[in-house]
């Protein structure tokens, strides 16, 4: 890919639509959050839900910091590549140290796509630059990649895995968007090394929560698909990530591994945890998917 991006707002065309209760997000779904398989997975969602359930509670006292502690995710119908989808997030429960935010993303005519509540704590964090967030109309369409070829559904998801970390097959566009390539093909341990990138940052100087949760889940993603039968498609449906560290985005690696709990004919389920260049653990997550679509 020859685009560059800014922001995580940038990379992910997300736009503020009202910063007065209830906040309301749009982004825009295209070519450039597709996976290996050319389709939107959870990982294309989770900037703009991180944002939709850190604001509220940043917004409710502007005289000190706030970080992401924990998102939880339910994701319905998969979203299409011509969607343009529309959150809306409001502070349910908040003291001086914890809020919890309720998500809520939909398309078209109000058909919800994805919900879930997100916590946030306050921090004594020093902020070094602004936040990124932009009010304005929502953008196009970010179709500024192409679509990877059609799987042969005769190659067990092993194989497909092990194809794109043998290079012989593209890790799709939001995997490329992140730099993204695979340390270990182990279905057993699927290892996603991904460099964490300047533009990847939030205004501490370490990696946007969003980053971090999309990272994680296009970990999870590439877990379940490696342990799936030839021709099984899959949908990530259920997210939850625990924000434990941050890391510096000082263009070092982060590695995601995600360890199968179950593989079944229906549901199958991975835990991730995510470490940086020097080992220590900076998030934990567990995601189940549906194997039956």
């Amino acid at each position: 890919m020859t685009y560059q991006p800014v922001n995580a707002f940038d990379a992910f065309a997300i736009r503020v639509d009202s910063l007065e209760p209830p906040l309301v997000m749009t982004q825009p779904m295209g070519a450039r959050f597709a996976d290996h398989r050319g389709l939107i997975e959870m990982p294309a969602l989770m900037v703009l839900f991180d944002d939709l359930g850190g604001i509220p509670f940043s917004f409710a006292d502007r005289s000190s910091s706030s970080l992401q502690a924990r998102l939880s995710v339910s994701v319905g119908p998969r979203p299409g590549l011509t969607d343009v989808l529309r959150g809306e997030s409001v502070l349910s429960m908040s003291d001086e140290a914890f809020g919890s935010t309720t998500v809520r993303v939909t398309r078209g005519d109000d058909e919800e796509v994805a919900g879930g509540r997100a916590r946030s704590a306050r921090v004594g964090r020093a902020r070094i630059g602004e936040s990124e967030i932009v009010v304005g109309p929502t953008l196009p369409a970010p179709d500024d990649a192409e679509l990877p070829e059609p799987i042969d559904q005769s190659l067990t998801g092993a194989q497909i895995v092990a194809s794109i970390a043998d290079g012989e097959r593209r890790i799709g566009p939001l995997g490329e968007l992140l730099g993204a390539s695979i340390a270990d093909a182990d279905p057993a341990a699927v290892r996603l090394a991904i460099p964490a990138a300047k533009w990847m940052g939030n205004f501490f100087g370490t990696m946007h929560g969003g980053m971090i949760a999309t990272i994680v889940a296009q970990a999870a993603s590439l877990g379940v698909a490696a342990n799936l039968r030839a021709g099984v498609g899959y949908q990530l449906v259920e997210f939850t990530v625990a924000f434990l560290r941050s890391p510096a985005v000082d263009g070092r690696s982060v590695t995601a591994t995600a360890i199968p709990v179950k593989i079944g004919r229906r549901l199958s389920t991975v835990d991730v945890e995510l470490h940086d260049a020097d080992g220590i653990l900076l998030a934990r997550a567990t995601a189940d998917a549906r194997c039956d679509v």
